[in-house]
């Protein structure tokens, strides 16, 4: 008896990691796919917002590691003089405090990498979706924020002609 009991509990046990596996593998493609429909937009005060599925705050020269990371309210904006974004707390600098912009992709993945001078740390956001990346890239590029060959290869391979006009009063302005 204690054999058979001993086996139901195992396949209970699998079936509900199984379940708890798949519902959090279906909430996090449908949340991948919302914000990769999302296109960029133009807030009254001026700042371009790009839609993040989440934020990470990394480290310079090591990919794919994070320190810290939200998906409860990732922001990456982009105003006319200066950058905010937001992992856990909410900061702000000047574009000539970026000192490289790269661009790193996987399966669901396409995060902007922000790294900036004299800090170790960087900023991630994954914008889930190559053409808003492209348009984020575009914008940081004419603000004059260095390129990594990954974010202009990005940039060549979108191209201009699929690109919207990226001047940012042409965005789309959202309400409020």
């Amino acid at each position: 008896m204690p054999e058979a009991l001993f086996l139901v509990l195992t396949v209970v046990v699998v079936l509900t990691l199984g379940m708890i596996f798949w519902a959090v593998f279906a909430l996090t493609r449908a949340k991948l796919g919302r914000v990769a429909a999302q296109k960029l937009s133009l807030g009254s005060d001026g700042y371009v917002e790009v839609p993040l599925a989440a934020a990470f705050g990394g480290w310079k020269g090591l990919p794919w590691i994070a320190a810290t990371s939200s998906d409860i309210a990732p922001l990456l904006r982009l105003g006319p003089d200066r950058l905010e974004y937001r992992v856990i707390r909410f900061k702000s600098r000047p574009y000539s405090d970026v000192s490289r912009v790269d661009v790193r992709t996987t399966i669901g993945t396409v995060n902007i990498v922000i790294d900036f001078h004299g800090s170790w740390r960087n900023f991630a956001g994954n914008a889930a979706s190559l053409e808003n990346a492209a348009e984020a890239i575009e914008i940081l590029a004419r603000k004059g924020c260095p390129l990594s060959n990954r974010a202009e290869q990005l940039r060549a391979t979108i191209g201009a002609e699929q690109l919207r006009q990226l001047t940012e009063p042409s965005i789309a302005p959202t309400a409020g």
